[in-house]
């Protein structure tokens, strides 16, 4: 029996289908996901901004600014926003930025300086360095607005020096020029979800459908008059029950080393962290697996007995179901979501849709019971796949062909 189930597995692994529909598709566009979306990624996250900052002179004016440029630099016990290197001149300290980005050098934190800060009088002059990018410009657009907001407060605080001296003695108008407020930020879930997180989802959800071409192989392997190997198999002496076992599983290892093997990739590629509820995910696309498998043996035993036919009922199936889960892009994904939320309906019943939802529970849900929920509905249609194609399958004989 074990000798069986190994040749089984090594016959859906050197599958062509297998290598294609279940590894190569799915890797390959896991792959143009991530070069499309780390831009969309980058706008999301501000790393520390290089800044080339020119020494103020002596005197209340300069020492305040020097202040404020060293607590955006130092972070105050929080990540520092800014990246700044003194320099004793604005021509200095433009030279200095001009050389780094003709060499690609770095300026404090691997970057050349985004823009040139200096101290005139009580104005603050901020020089932004040329560049087409759409990124290093939004970057640009929060220094002039963090100076900007300064200056702003620092000419506030001059007028109500002039008219109330006094005044600044005052903690709600010393909290109000400081910019007041300090904001902790918290996390509801246990890892922080990115924003194009779905659609990696979305993904093997459409990679687990993706692998019932292996289930669909291993049935087709015991239909009679299928192939030349199930007409020998059929008459063989071995129990069809064993012969069944032996074929399933095997389609579901070969279904769920697909699905670990994506899972890696994304997890390391475009950087998805699950936390402690990995587990939950492997178990996740165990089931998915399992749904996979029954889905392509259900396929084998119904309808006509052409091959190819049924390739292009389990492909139509995958492509509309991964449709409807919001594969294709953010407009469709938007479709998708609008659809699940008037009618909850069609999102039950689309498999592609159950796999994306049991794992994005597990990311954007503290709680395990919508993560539960979806699980159950996957490992229901697998059983009931399973079921209807067993069924079928020992039904069919030789000699009833």
């Amino acid at each position: 029996m074990l000798k069986n189930w190994w040749l089984a597995l090594l016959t859906l692994v050197r599958d062509r289908s297998f290598l294609v529909w279940c590894l190569g598709l799915p890797l390959g566009l896991a792959t143009i996901f991530v070069f499309m979306f780390q831009p969309l990624e980058r706008l999301t996250v501000l790393e520390e901004l290089p800044v080339a900052a020119v020494r103020p002179g002596d005197g209340a004016e300069g020492e305040a600014f020097r202040d404020f440029v060293d607590a955006l630099s130092t972070g105050d016990g929080a990540p520092a926003a800014f990246s700044v290197s003194w320099y004793d001149s604005e021509q200095d300290a433009r030279r200095a930025a001009e050389e780094a980005a003709a060499k690609g050098s770095a300026a404090g934190n691997g970057r050349a300086p985004i823009a040139v800060v200096s101290l005139d009088g009580a104005d603050v002059s901020v020089d932004l360095a040329p560049t087409s990018d759409s990124t290093v410009e939004l970057e640009q657009s929060v220094v002039v607005s963090v100076f900007d907001g300064w200056a702003a407060r620092m000419a506030a605080a001059g007028a109500v020096a002039g008219r109330d001296p006094a005044a600044l003695a005052s903690e709600a108008v010393a909290a109000a020029l400081s910019g007041g407020g300090h904001v902790d930020k918290v996390s509801l879930t246990e890892t922080a979800p990115k924003e194009t997180t779905a659609f990696y989802f979305a993904l093997l959800g459409f990679a687990a459908l993706m692998s019932a071409q292996s289930g669909l192989m291993a049935a087709l392997t015991l239909v009679p008059g299928a192939t030349g190997c199930a007409s020998r198999i059929t008459v063989g002496g071995r129990p069809r029950s064993q012969q069944l076992l032996c074929w399933l599983s095997a389609s579901w290892a070969t279904s769920f080393a697909g699905l670990a093997v994506c899972l890696a990739y994304i997890c390391v590629a475009a950087s998805i962290d699950f936390g402690a509820r990995l587990p939950l995910v492997v178990l996740a696309l165990a089931l998915a697996s399992l749904m996979a498998t029954g889905l392509g043996g259900l396929v084998a035993v119904t309808g006509p007995r052409d091959a190819g036919v049924k390739d292009g009922i389990l492909t139509a199936v995958t492509c509309v179901g991964a449709l409807f889960a919001g594969l294709y892009g953010e407009p469709v994904m938007e479709m998708a979501n609008s659809l699940a939320r008037e009618v909850p309906a069609s999102a039950w019943v689309n498999p592609v849709r159950q796999v994306m939802d049991s794992l994005s529970s597990l990311v954007y849900y503290d709680s395990l019971a919508p993560y539960w929920f979806h699980l159950g509905l996957v490992a229901a249609f697998g059983v009931v796949c399973c079921a209807v194609a067993v069924v079928r399958l020992r039904r069919l004989r030789r000699e009833s062909l």
